[in-house]
């Protein structure tokens, strides 16, 4: 098995949070360093969707019958406040049809990262394809309320892939030598 990540490349929809420390939403999310740029939410039901890169590996080199596993995964932090805030991660795109996360993000200085669903469907019954790694999105909703003068920060927004390469196919007299 191989895996590679995707990166947030711009945003799309309904985008409430706020950005530090970089100018667009995208490079704000883009490393684990929480201290220097991140995306931000001080009220409950607010949105941002993040498009991503396209895929860093081509599609030949993808062994599509075999299972293609996508997850998203986000690196937050519940700042100043105590306690959780709440936090739903959902992978989304054209002809995407995926499961929500809740996550209760807490106040924890080590910024961890928190996990959307695995997922070896791209909707019922349709496994990942190259159109539908293409076209994934994550979408961030903060659904709890943070108290006065806190806020759900979060620094790092991807996507991993875990897959089988495809192999490439050899002959037998380049295999076994030119005597076979």
């Amino acid at each position: 098995m191989a895996d590679f990540i995707m990166l947030p490349d711009d945003t799309t929809g309904t985008n409430e949070w706020l950005n530090f420390g970089a100018v667009t939403h995208e490079e704000c999310v883009q490393t684990d360093d929480d201290n220097t740029t991140y995306v931000y939410e001080t009220r409950q039901g607010q949105e941002i969707t993040f498009t991503m890169a396209n895929p860093g590996v081509a599609e030949e080199d993808i062994d599509f019958n075999e299972d293609v596993t996508v997850q998203a995964h986000v690196t937050a932090h519940y700042a100043v406040g105590s306690g959780t805030v709440g936090m739903t991660i959902r992978m989304t795109g054209t002809g995407l049809f995926l499961g929500t996360y809740t996550a209760s993000v807490a106040v924890d200085d080590s910024y961890p990262t928190y996990s959307g669903h695995a997922s070896t469907f791209k909707s019922l019954g349709n496994v990942w394809d190259y159109t539908g790694l293409e076209n994934v999105q994550v979408k961030l909703d903060c659904t709890g309320t943070p108290i006065r003068n806190s806020y759900l920060r979060v620094s790092y927004v991807y996507i991993n892939v875990n897959y089988t390469p495809v192999v490439a196919v050899t002959d037998n007299a380049t295999f076994f030598g030119s005597n076979f």
